[in-house]
């Protein structure tokens, strides 16, 4: 990311410098390469994550405390926000390069045939907009997308079952005995069906700060192996995840 990073700077600084001198043209150009890699940045920010195992945690932390949980202790997989860098990326992204295609703007549409270069400038400024709009954005969405109040929400597998907390504050509870299956689709999107009842319970794995494979793999480990369910929502289950975490770690 750094890398990247670096890279746009140089072409932000090349294209203001171009700009200054005169040359317009390459001015325009270096400001959309600048745009373009200052986006790239932002998305290595995004799969940059260094991904942890679930976290043994009281279930009472989860409520608030009017009703008693199925078990006490469940193994607690949060939602991630963004991370900070990349969302600073994102509002260089768009602020950047709106300030680099405005310096040069008034240069370009002032030659000759100067018009018809917003047919090129509005679309980017537009897309600019977007950028800055959505980085800007960004932690206010994490913030409710992440929390209901002060409680967190994620994914929950515990001795009894798996649930998911959703950022209304409701629950969806599964119950082990009730799955049916557990199927992987695109994007990390894994599908719990449940014995009698048509909906599915669905997630979106890469979203948690869990590894993906890591959530796919452990709900997938309980189903098969209802033997071993005895030992969720204890130390033993818990260091079985933190081993998978860290072979997943080195692949």
């Amino acid at each position: 990311m750094w890398a990247v990073g670096g890279a746009a700077v140089a072409a932000g600084i090349g294209s203001a410098l171009l700009t200054a001198a005169g040359s317009l043209v390459w001015g325009v150009v270096l400001a959309v390469l600048f745009g373009l890699l200052a986006l790239t940045a932002t998305v290595f920010g995004l799969f940059a994550v260094r991904r942890s195992p679930p976290v043994l945690i009281n279930a009472v932390t989860l409520g608030r405390a009017t009703v008693r949980p199925v078990d006490d202790w469940v193994h607690f997989c949060r939602e991630r926000p963004v991370r900070i860098w990349s969302v600073l990326w994102l509002i260089l992204t768009g602020l950047g390069s709106g300030v680099l295609l405005g310096l040069a703007m008034p240069g370009v549409l002032g030659a000759p045939g100067g018009l018809w270069w917003l047919f090129l400038f509005v679309p980017l400024l537009a897309l600019c907009l977007v950028a800055l709009g959505a980085g800007v954005l960004q932690p206010v969405l994490d913030g409710k997308n992440t929390s209901f109040g002060r409680i967190p929400v994620g994914l929950t597998l515990s001795r009894h079952g798996v649930a998911r907390y959703l950022i209304a504050g409701g629950v969806r509870w599964v119950p082990w005995d009730t799955i049916g299956g557990v199927e992987t689709q695109l994007h990390s999107r894994v599908s719990i069906s449940r014995i009698g009842r048509s909906e599915p319970l669905e997630f979106t794995a890469g979203v948690f700060e869990q590894d993906a494979v890591l959530l796919y793999c452990a709900v997938r480990f309980y189903v098969d192996h209802p033997e071993l369910r005895e030992e969720l929502s204890t130390i033993v289950a818990q260091r079985r995840f933190e081993g998978w975490d860290r072979a997943l770690s080195l692949r």
